[in-house]
């Protein structure tokens, strides 16, 4: 009997990953955690007096998954002031771990292809007052926000009137003629 109940158990636990970050009340060797909790597959950072691990445990909840980590963290940096903690099945944290936190970026040749243009006429226009600053300037070039860029264009394309900018220096008079011209010929 006391067989099945245990086996009953084992297969309710799920494998939970908790992150626990907090400033410790003494100096902490990442080393000392990571062989501490070796058999929970541990990443541990730790710097300007932050330590963060993450920690894989199988558990019936994740209440008592995280209580086992804390009390081994506990064990090595005295009373942790926790700052943050994240529970996750481990399910959840290999989808969250497909999806990219990094913008999709563009280069000129792909501006240029988004835009139907060549690069050379894309590189006139990152001159333009107004088209998104580059996220990233590498030797081999800079790089945009793709979804920046393709809202920059959408008020570029042709049948969206554009605002008329400074015509020209002169009377009040005449700029308020040219102005006008300049309105009619934008619609």
């Amino acid at each position: 009997m006391a067989r099945g109940r245990k086996e009953r158990e084992e297969t309710v636990k799920t494998e939970w990953t908790v992150t626990i970050e907090g400033r410790p009340a003494k100096v902490v060797d990442p080393e000392d955690i990571l062989d501490e909790l070796a058999e929970l597959s541990p990443a541990v950072q730790f710097g300007n007096g932050l330590l963060s691990t993450t920690a894989t445990r199988r558990a019936n909840s994740p209440i008592e998954a995280y209580d086992h980590i804390y009390e081994a963290l506990n064990s090595l940096t005295g009373k942790l002031e926790i700052e943050l903690v994240e529970i996750k099945t481990t399910e959840r944290q290999d989808r969250d771990l497909e999806i990219s936190n990094l913008p999709e970026l563009v280069g000129l040749a792909e501006i240029a292809d988004i835009a139907g243009t060549t690069r050379q006429r894309i590189f006139q226009m990152t001159a333009n007052r107004g088209f998104p600053f580059p996220v990233m300037e590498l030797r081999s070039g800079r790089l945009w926000n793709k979804a920046a860029v393709e809202s920059y264009l959408e008020t570029r394309r042709p049948g969206v009137p554009r605002l008329p900018g400074i015509v020209a220096r002169a009377s009040a008079k005449e700029n308020h003629r040219r102005v006008q011209r300049a309105v009619r010929r934008a619609h």
